[in-house]
């Protein structure tokens, strides 16, 4: 009795770490090369961004450690188990633009942007504006 019990504590202490692979849109993940990320939650939609709370609950948003600037996901399509479509806003609601975010099987994360405004942040008085393809990992 006391092995089979033993048996099911172990399987149910795997459940967490699986139910957290089958997520990878409900994650933070940075790319310290432009030093911008993602916070998100694709699946609960969820988020509240910070000093935005008057927008209420969003899909996520994309920031800079360098900036104030944020881009609000404003929403987001499932389209299979790794791939994500989603739609963004600047907090001025003056841009917005459509991208599709990748989860690869390395950890990583492929975003792309598909069309519209460029994502940009004001770092030091200057745009630093972020290619159309950047590779994120998770935050540890």
């Amino acid at each position: 009795m006391r092995k089979v019990l033993f048996a099911l504590l172990l399987a149910c202490g795997a459940l967490p770490a699986a139910a957290q692979e089958a997520r990878p849109f409900d994650a933070t993940i940075h790319d310290d090369e432009h030093k911008i990320y993602i916070k998100m939650d694709l699946y609960d939609k969820d988020i509240s961004v910070p000093g935005q709370d008057v927008l209420g609950k969003v899909d996520g948003y994309i920031g800079s450690k360098q900036s104030r600037t944020t881009w609000m996901i404003i929403s987001s399509t499932l389209i299979d188990e790794r791939t994500a479509e989603l739609e963004v806003v600047n907090d001025y609601g003056s841009e917005d633009f459509t991208a599709e975010l990748k989860a690869n099987h390395d950890g990583t994360y492929t975003y792309r942007k598909k069309d519209g405004s460029t994502l940009k942040f004001a770092v030091k008085g200057k745009w630093q504006k972020i290619p159309s393809r950047v590779e994120f990992r998770k935050e540890k």
